[in-house]
């Protein structure tokens, strides 16, 4: 199977290359740069996802049977500060690989978000409604839209808050920031009054895998065992990893005068995400220690 990764450089495209089965042809686009080689059945193109011309001729090269879009725009401050080019990344580049998934007739995984709910209502299921309160989530929520209103075989994965080794260089989520805090004696400040059950970020691809090889085109939203808030999270990091959990210090939106607001509690009810991908959600407690006993990667 011939397989087509955007985002090459961000968490869950690289928990995807980790997790690939084997007899997978990959080919991972990116921007930035990462260190990343090529190996015997992956492959790196630096590729930006609204630049139609060179996806046209990748896309005639290569014939992906399937393609996992994870690349975009995934800050709501940056989102906010700067609506024209997250608009252009995240709708305009989606719009531009599901034209060629449609040419090409390659099956299609569109990575939303959690950003997509309005955090009053949780635990949320995939068919709750939809109601996202500031500007990243409105266009992660139109990219779905996108994705419904295709010819195309796809399935929507609302992965929520990911943990696990970045790249290295690559963007820092929550957990590596923090570490890489406290193992400098340095304080962390994390929100108190934001709330979700994060997934580990091995964890999510493998969920992706499962959807693909059992051609489960669905809506998944895709999460861990325990809700926290965030401060809760990295408390348990650093209790984990040796560190003193005193130097994280609750606060709560406002603090880091934010652009924009945060849902409340994204928490999502994983019963779809058991009952027909037969995964059972990680603990914190086992991403945390599977990331420490792995090392930095």
């Amino acid at each position: 199977m011939r397989v087509l990764i955007t985002g090459g450089t961000g968490l869950l495209g690289k928990s995807l290359v980790e997790t690939a089965r084997q007899g997978f042809d990959i080919l991972v686009t990116h921007l930035g740069n990462c260190g990343l080689k090529d190996e015997s059945c992956v492959k790196y193109k630096v590729l930006d996802i609204r630049d139609a011309k060179q996806h046209a001729s990748l896309y005639e090269e290569f014939r992906p049977d399937v393609t996992i879009h994870t690349a975009g725009v995934g800050s709501p401050d940056y989102a906010e500060k700067h609506r024209e080019e997250a608009k252009e990344i995240n709708v305009g580049g989606t719009r531009n690989i599901i034209r060629n998934c449609e040419k090409f007739r390659s099956r299609f995984i569109y990575i939303s978000s959690n950003g997509v709910y309005d955090g009053d209502n949780a635990p949320y299921r995939e068919d709750d409604e939809t109601r996202p309160i500031n500007y990243y989530g409105k266009i992660k929520l139109e990219g779905e839209d996108i994705s419904k209103r295709s010819a195309l075989t796809y399935s929507i994965v609302r992965p929520i808050l990911l943990y696990g080794w970045n790249h290295p260089g690559g963007r820092k989520n929550i957990v590596t920031y923090a570490l890489s805090r406290l193992e400098k004696g340095e304080e962390v400040f994390a929100y108190d009054d934001v709330f979700v059950n994060p997934v580990f970020g091995p964890a999510c691809a493998s969920a992706i895998w499962k959807i693909i090889e059992e051609e489960r085109y669905e809506t998944f939203n895709i999460a861990g065992k325990d809700t926290v808030s965030i401060c809760g999270l990295v408390r348990r990091a650093a209790e984990i990893f040796g560190f003193d959990p005193g130097l994280v210090i609750p606060v709560q939106q406002g603090f880091f005068n934010e652009l924009v607001r945060r849902p409340k509690d994204t928490s999502y009810d994983t019963a779809k995400m058991r009952d027909l991908l037969g995964i059972t959600p990680f603990s914190i407690e086992e991403g945390l220690l599977i990331m420490k006993t792995a090392g930095k990667r």
